[in-house]
């Protein structure tokens, strides 16, 4: 079986020699995408969807007695298949609007505004994105820690209960990224998941259906989820932002311990900013000691038992009640 490539964005970019201009969008979709940081990327096996055989069932071992034998074993799999979703943006600006403003690097700050919206809607798919809804995305982790009842969830116990109602609440997340665990994916014949494409000089059209011209740039973004053991995430939902009190770090650290292995992967937590101020104001508490402000990549961080506290604008404050 080929070997395919993994680790993240930066080990990508890095691992396929990929050149100037596609390092630089690497480079600045990480800087404004926390999730990149530690996120596991793995080259799809199979064109623009990764088949994986997950464990379902440990196989059977025995104590064995000399000249006596033992029954062979085998573990439960089953097989899946996880589909990367195509993200397309077209950076148009007026030719006369750039040559008024600096030149390309007035058109390159333009065009990163398109970088960052793409950021944004890949964070808000990563937490809530549904094939079911929207075909052409990929799904996320919402999809399969969605409820706290066993019967409805396979993952239910990975979800947990902050005690909001309502409409207006929001979820922190903990994850361990792995390649044998949860990890991201891209096709092959990507540059880690992107193509650019300089279109240069295009007719466009106004309103009234006048023509002129722009500089047109083309981005694509190739990225999917693989969730191949549920058990290295953890949900705690509803949480009622008004509401949360320091008895809030008791439901992290039940979110924590049910985790399988943290050690397995790099792991990390995703909220959004009302949450993360919470936790933030927790740590300068003298009487905790479970939330701590630490230097991480070169950055002050807020840790929760050494894992990073990520902001992620993507996480909505308003959900629905999960039941």
């Amino acid at each position: 079986m080929p070997e395919f490539l993994k680790g993240t964005i930066t080990d990508i970019g890095i691992a396929q020699n990929v050149d100037k201009l596609h390092r630089d969008i690497i480079e600045f979709q990480k800087q404004t995408n926390p999730i990149l940081e530690e996120m596991v990327l793995q080259q799809c096996n199979s064109g623009t969807v990764h088949k994986a055989a997950l464990r379902t069932a440990l196989p059977a071992v025995a104590w064995r007695m000399l000249n006596k034998g033992i029954k062979p074993g085998k573990s439960g799999k089953r097989q899946e298949t996880f589909t990367c979703g195509q993200m397309m943006a077209m950076a148009q600006i007026d030719e006369d609007e750039v040559v008024l403003n600096g030149g390309d690097e007035y058109r390159l700050a333009e065009n990163r505004a398109f970088q960052i919206q793409m950021n944004n809607t890949m964070a808000r798919t990563l937490f809530y994105g549904d094939e079911k809804v929207n075909p052409a995305g990929f799904t996320g982790l919402g999809a399969y820690y969605y409820s706290l009842v066993k019967a409805n969830c396979e993952a239910a116990d990975y979800v947990f209960d902050a005690g909001g109602t309502g409409s207006s609440l929001t979820s922190l997340w903990f994850v361990v990224w792995d390649a044998a665990t949860i990890h991201g994916i891209f096709p092959q014949n990507t540059k880690a998941g992107f193509e650019y494409r300089d279109n240069g000089r295009v007719k466009a059209y106004d309103d009234a259906g006048a023509e002129y011209y722009v500089l047109e740039a083309q981005y694509k973004w190739y990225l999917g989820l693989a969730v191949k053991d549920y058990r290295y995430a953890s949900r705690v939902a509803n949480i009622d932002v008004t509401a949360a009190n320091a008895g809030f770090l008791d439901l992290l650290i039940a979110a924590y311990n049910r985790l399988e292995n943290v050690s397995l992967g790099k792991a990390a937590i995703y909220c959004n900013r009302s949450v993360k101020t919470l936790l933030d104001k927790l740590a300068q508490s003298k009487a905790n000691v479970n939330l701590s402000v630490e230097t991480y990549a070169g950055k002050p961080t807020t840790q929760f038992w050494g894992i990073p506290v990520r902001v992620c604008d993507g996480i909505l404050n308003a959900e629905s009640q999960v039941v």
